[in-house]
């Protein structure tokens, strides 16, 4: 319906520029143009949805819920953060009880 649409207010534009440099109207002509401009449309969807696509599928790997290595790393600042604030063997107590509720898989 929008092609249709398009088809009919570039038909009109084109002739309304024919008369005004007293050309005449050339089928021909405007078909070409018409391709063109419904080409050029496209392109710039097509192109835009693949980047949207494209980056989607980039963020979606990088942020990850699978990716342990975001979930490591963070894993490691903590215990690091939790050594500093405890001495050494409440520190080892604590882990010692994460890793009996919370066992590596």
């Amino acid at each position: 319906m929008s092609w249709l649409i398009h088809g009919i207010t570039a038909y009109n534009q084109y002739t309304e520029e024919q008369k005004e440099h007293d050309q005449p109207i050339i089928m021909n002509s405007f078909w070409n143009e018409f391709i063109r401009q419904t080409m050029e449309n496209w392109q710039s969807e097509f192109l835009q949805l693949s980047w949207q696509v494209g980056g989607l599928m980039i963020l979606y790997a990088v942020a990850s819920p699978e990716d342990r290595i975001g979930d490591q790393r963070k894993e490691k600042i903590l215990e690091k953060l939790l050594q500093i604030q405890m001495d050494q063997k409440e520190f080892e107590k604590f882990m010692k009880n994460i890793k009996e509720y919370y066992p590596d898989k």
